[in-house]
């Protein structure tokens, strides 16, 4: 477990409350923030057609975590830099990270966030 892990783990329960009323767990929360990050940095390695157009959607969804989690009492900018250090860390080790996020979780989270 990493540092930010154990910290989203040991927040009280008003913040968990409130994490999960987007991201339902903070499990949860890590694992989709994970993942955007992820998408982002896929975006600009492969950079595919219309590549820019799909990273800023990518963003937006950045910023609205963050968001949501300054909401919550946090410092988002902060946690989405611990989750993304997480990610950078796992890629340049050649480690794939073990996700039990399903997409229909995913999509929820991001719709539920974009609201």
């Amino acid at each position: 477990m990493t540092k930010i892990q154990e910290f989203l783990n040991g927040l009280d329960e008003k913040t968990k409350s409130a994490i999960s009323k987007d991201f339902i767990s903070t499990e949860l929360l890590y694992e989709t923030t994970y993942l955007i990050v992820k998408n982002g940095h896929a975006l600009q390695e492969s950079k595919p057609s219309q590549w820019e157009e799909k990273l800023k959607t990518v963003q937006h969804y950045q910023s609205l975590v963050e968001k949501r989690l300054d909401e919550a009492g946090l410092e988002g900018k902060e946690v989405v830099a611990d989750i993304a250090s997480d990610y950078f860390e796992d890629y340049v080790h050649y480690r794939e990270a073990e996700l039990k996020i399903s997409d229909s979780d995913f999509f929820k989270i991001l719709n539920d966030i974009n609201r």
